[in-house]
């Protein structure tokens, strides 16, 4: 059964989401075919004219020349409408989807995937957005068809009957062949998918992958594999498309065939109509054919559609997990988080779970504080659950059990986000953007001080709000983070292995310099590190192994730290 687009999904959506111009839409559409089938009558008219006058005589001209400038107005204000309506649309839903990524959780948006999230934000809403100007414009030929068949009909019932019969026939074929087309696209998807992985592991592995011979022959063989299963995909859709495409045609040149050599056999009054019913059932083969192909859409952008609402409610309802998902205001009694001087971890614990929700990787319970004014170290082995106590510590993922303290009090899911506006991060695998997004409007001179101390002056400057180059090494890059953290001007800063890309002589500024200047400050200073030489420096330690936290007893290192000569 042939399901109508008015019954679809789809329909319902942009009703909900674009209503504005759907009746502007509709009389375009119904002029459209009125004019359409006035043209057929011209024609007609035009055709007795001639051979009764001679000439078909000026005010059917005039007319014909009005009908045609209303059939292209209505036309063209139907796409130009549609067009704009669905960039409107897909513009909608990528603001929803931004928003939505940036209010679920880290755990759902690693499971997702970066291919996932980049299918849905890129390809589905390039494929809806183009594909609804097309369906538009097959309504808009649907309607056509319908007034050309009153208009067949009131030349010979049989020719209508016939014409509009075969031409039912075909769509109903063309829909039924590309219906089943939807798992061979989910497969085309996948394959793209599974190309797009492989890349991605080439160009952001690309080191990895010139120091290994066999790790590169590897990848490029899985990534051919995967391209070669898209191509065969590929291939097949293209094919089957092509097939179809040739069996519609073949069915509207046998459709005029019927016209000419079946109906009179039918009718005995069929040669006083036979030129203005041919020339009508001409006039269908291109409605028909458009009708036919954009029905297929539907499934298209359906899937399309069905892949957008998916992901927006996935990320909706981690985002309500995590009590993120609306933009949350503080307590009428609420304590602000605004300076803080002292956070905790009490009690916290969280485990990593597959999809059948087996606990695979767990840390906890953690028991830890931190103070303003105080550089805290944390050390502990690849593996041993850092990063993952330092997320949590940060609100990016939510705790099984116990709570996150903010000067005694626990922070609540939903004001999460207000606590995480007061922490800069530094993260391993921190992204350094161009713009300096958050700061505000800063110029070249007020961030000139910093980049001197940060010895990064000689190589960028801020124009226009952005940093002039990023193509830097990591350890630069990371000095330019720290930029952005100290513009920031946040009372807790968070640095994870920040010093590991530095060079001797910048170390020893970072740990015996910059540090103590943030203590100075009186920030909440919290450093992973594994440059024991100066965990003198340190306030306080903590140790993390095995997904267990313990506070360090240390004592400052006899003497001076090694010369910022020698190499570590």
């Amino acid at each position: 059964m042939i399901r109508s687009p008015l019954n679809s999904n789809l329909a319902r959506v942009i009703l909900r989401e674009i209503p504005e111009n759907l009746r502007l839409v509709t009389w375009m559409n119904v002029l459209s075919a009125v004019t359409t089938a006035m043209l057929l009558w011209l024609v007609q008219a035009a055709t007795v004219a001639t051979q009764q006058d001679g000439q078909p005589g000026v005010r059917l001209v005039l007319m014909y020349v009005v009908t045609i400038t209303l059939f292209g107005i209505s036309h063209n204000v139907t796409l130009i409408t549609a067009s704009h309506d669905a960039e409107r649309l897909i513009h909608g839903f990528r603001l929803r989807l931004f928003d939505a990524v940036r209010r679920s959780d880290l755990v759902t948006v690693e499971k997702i995937g970066r291919a996932a999230l980049n299918g849905v934000l890129v390809q589905d809403t390039q494929a809806l957005g183009s594909i609804l100007p097309l369906l538009v414009i097959g309504v808009q030929q649907a309607v056509m068809l319908l007034f050309l068949a009153f208009y067949l009909t009131w030349l010979s019932p049989v020719a209508s009957i016939m014409a509009f019969g075969f031409a039912g026939l075909a769509v109903a074929v063309r829909y039924a062949r590309m219906h089943g087309f939807r798992k061979q696209l989910q497969e085309n998807a996948a394959a793209e998918a599974a190309v797009f992985d492989g890349l991605t592991d080439l160009l952001r592995g690309f080191k990895e992958v010139r120091m290994s011979r066999g790790r590169a022959d590897a990848l490029v063989d899985a990534i051919g594999r995967a391209s070669a299963r898209a191509c065969r995909v590929n291939i097949a859709t293209k094919t089957q498309w092509g097939r179809n495409f040739s069996l519609i045609e073949v069915m509207f040149y046998t459709l005029i065939g019927l016209m000419v050599f079946a109906v009179p056999l039918l009718t005995t009054d069929f040669h006083n109509v036979v030129v203005p019913a041919t020339t009508a059932a001409l006039f269908i083969v291109g409605p028909v054919s458009t009708v036919s192909f954009v029905t297929p859409m539907l499934t298209q952008a359906e899937m399309a559609l069905a892949n957008i609402e998916g992901m927006e409610g996935r990320l909706r309802e981690a985002a309500a997990r995590s009590g993120q998902a609306a933009p949350a205001a503080a307590d009428a009694g609420g304590r602000s988080f605004a300076d803080p001087v002292r956070i905790a971890l009490s009690g916290a614990a969280f485990a990593y779970r597959d999809d059948s929700g087996n606990p695979l990787f767990g840390v906890g319970p953690l028991e830890a504080e931190f103070r303003a004014g105080e550089i805290s170290f944390i050390t502990g082995g690849n593996g041993s659950g850092k990063s993952t106590m330092l997320r949590l510590l940060t609100g990016l993922m939510p705790l099984d059990t116990g709570a996150l303290l903010v000067d005694g009090a626990p922070v609540p899911a939903g004001r999460m986000q207000e606590w995480r506006d007061n922490i800069s991060a530094i993260f391993t695998d921190y992204h350094l953007s161009r713009r300096l997004y958050g700061v505000g409007d800063v110029t070249d001179e007020q961030v000139a001080p910093l980049l001197e101390r940060l010895e990064m002056r000689d190589k960028v400057r801020i124009i226009d709000g952005r940093f002039s180059t990023t193509s830097l090494s990591t350890g630069q890059r990371k000095r330019l983070a720290l930029v952005v953290a100290r513009l920031e001007d946040k009372k807790v800063i968070v640095l994870d292995e920040w010093a590991a890309d530095q060079d001797p002589h910048f170390r020893r500024i970072f740990y015996e310099e910059l540090l103590p200047e943030l203590r100075a400050l009186g920030k909440i200073v919290i450093c992973v590190t594994h440059d024991d030489r100066w965990f003198h420096l340190a306030d306080r330690a903590y140790h993390m192994n095995e997904g267990r936290l313990e506070r360090v007893a240390h004592r400052p290192l006899p003497g001076p730290p090694p010369d910022a000569g020698e190499a570590a």
